[in-house]
C-alpha cells in the first residue's frame, strides 16, 4: 500500500486552515447581515452628514460575501478531503484554487504598494481641527501596510507551490498509483473457473532450507519496528494553526499599539515582552504536537484555555466598554482623514456597528476555541501513548 507524501499531506492541512478561516468569515458576514436587517436604525443614526449606503444594500452585500465564502469553503473542504484519500481531481483542483490564490494575492499585493507609494508621495493627510479626532499614527499605517504585504506574499508563495508541487512527475505518479490499487486488487478475486494464463505473477515460491553452513538467522524481537500509528490529521492542522499564532504575535510587536488582554491593556516594555513570551509558546506547542511530545499537547490546552477565558471577559460589560474605547482610539489613527464632520458621522455607525457585533464575534471565537479543545482532548492518546 502506497503512503501518502508528506507534501500531500502538508498542503491539505494548509488548505483545510483556509477552510477554516473562509467558513468563520461566511458566518460573520451573515451576523453582520443579521445585525443590519434586525436594527433599522443603525445606518440612519449618521445620514446628517455621512450618508451611508441604504439598509438593503448593506444587506444584500453581506449575503453576497457569505454565500461566496461559505460557497469556497465548500470547494475547499471537498478538496481537502479528496486530497486525504488521493484522489486525482483533487490534485487537479487544488492546481486551480492555487492559481487563483496567486493571481489574487499578487493583485492585493500591487493595489498595497501603489496605496503606500501614492502615501509617501502625496504626503499623509492629519485630522487637524477636532478635539474629538486623534492624529494619524504613521508608523501604525505603515505596520498595517507591512503586515498586509506580508501576507499577500504567503498566500501567493502558497498558491505557487501548490501549482508546482502537484504539476511534477513525481506527485502525479503517486495519485495515478492510488488510483490503479483497486484494479490490481481485483485480479486476486478470479473467476475460479477461468483460468489463469498470467503466470508472472502466480509463480511458486523456493522454499531455502537452512543448512549446516548457513545457519537460521534469527531476528530479535527487540529489533522488529512495530507500524507506528499514523498521527491524526487534526493535531497536525492545530500544530499549523500554531505556528500562525507565533508568526501573528510577532507582527504585533510591529505595531505602535498596547495589547489588549483580560480588559488590561499592556502597553511598553511589558506589552513586548507579553507578545514574545507568548509567541515562544506557541512555537513550542506546534513543535511538540508535530513531534508527538507530551509537553506540547499541555502547552496547546493551556493556550487555548487561556484564549478562551479571555473571551469569556468580555461578557463583562465593563470590559466590552474598555474595548471599545481601545477600538476607537485605534481606528482613529491608522485610517485615513476624511471631512471632519463625515468623520464623526463615520464613527458613530462604527461604534454602534461595533457593539452590536462584539457579541457574535466573540461567540464564533469561542466556539472555535472550544473546537479546537474537543480536537486535543480526542487527541490526548496519541501524545499519552509517547511517555
Amino acid at each position: 500500500m502506497n503512503r501518502r507524501p508528506s507534501g500531500v499531506t502538508l498542503s491539505a492541512v494548509v488548505l483545510g486552515i483556509f477552510d477554516i478561516f473562509l467558513l468563520v468569515a461566511g458566518l460573520m458576514y451573515v451576523m453582520i447581515g443579521f445585525v443590519f436587517a434586525r436594527s433599522p436604525g443603525l445606518p440612519a443614526a449618521s445620514v446628517t452628514n455621512g450618508a451611508p449606503p441604504p439598509q438593503q444594500l448593506v444587506v444584500g452585500m453581506m449575503a453576497f460575501f457569505a454565500l461566496f465564502a461559505l460557497l469556497c469553503a465548500a470547494w475547499g473542504i471537498s478538496t481537502f478531503v479528496g486530497l486525504l484519500r488521493m484522489r486525482n481531481w483533487a490534485r487537479i483542483s487544488i492546481m486551480i484554487i492555487g492559481g487563483c490564490l496567486a493571481a489574487l494575492s499578487l493583485f492585493e499585493l500591487f493595489c498595497c504598494v501603489l496605496v503606500q507609494i501614492m502615501i509617501k508621495t502625496g504626503g499623509l493627510p492629519q485630522n487637524a481641527n477636532s478635539a474629538n479626532l486623534a492624529a494619524i499614527n504613521p508608523a501604525a499605517l505603515q505596520g498595517f501596510f507591512l503586515i498586509g504585504d506580508a501576507m499577500c506574499v504567503a498566500v501567493a508563495a502558497i498558491g505557487i507551490w501548490w501549482i508546482v508541487y502537484y504539476a511534477k512527475q513525481k506527485t502525479r505518479a503517486a495519485f495515478e498509483s492510488v488510483a490503479l490499487q483497486p484494479a490490481l486488487s481485483s485480479t486476486a478475486q478470479l473467476n475460479p473457473a477461468t483460468p489463469i494464463t498470467d503466470f508472472s505473477v502466480a509463480q511458486p515460491l523456493e522454499a531455502s532450507q537452512p543448512t549446516a553452513l548457513q545457519p537460521v538467522a534469527e531476528v530479535p524481537v527487540s529489533e522488529v519496528a512495530p507500524d507506528a500509528p499514523a498521527p491524526p490529521i487534526s493535531m497536525t492542522i492545530v500544530a499549523v494553526l500554531c505556528f500562525l499564532g507565533c508568526v501573528s504575535l510577532v507582527f504585533c510587536c510591529l505595531l505602535p499599539y498596547p495589547q489588549f488582554m483580560f480588559g488590561m491593556q499592556i502597553g511598553g516594555a511589558s506589552k513586548y515582552a507579553l507578545l514574545i513570551a507568548m509567541a515562544v509558546l506557541y512555537a513550542l506547542a506546534g513543535f511538540g504536537l508535530l513531534r508527538r511530545m507530551h509537553f506540547g499537547w499541555l502547552i496547546a490546552v493551556g493556550l487555548n484555555l487561556l484564549g478562551l477565558l479571555n473571551m469569556l471577559a468580555f461578557l463583562f460589560p465593563s470590559v466590552r466598554e474598555r474595548y471599545m474605547a481601545f477600538m476607537q482610539t485605534v481606528s482613529q489613527s491608522a485610517a485615513p482623514t476624511m471631512p471632519n464632520a463625515a468623520q464623526a458621522s463615520a464613527q458613530i455607525f462604527q461604534q454602534q456597528l461595533m457593539a452590536n457585533m462584539m457579541f457574535p464575534i466573540f461567540t464564533v471565537c469561542s466556539l472555535f476555541i472550544l473546537f479546537i479543545l474537543v480536537l486535543l482532548w480526542r487527541a490526548r492518546w496519541w501524545y499519552k501513548s509517547s511517555e
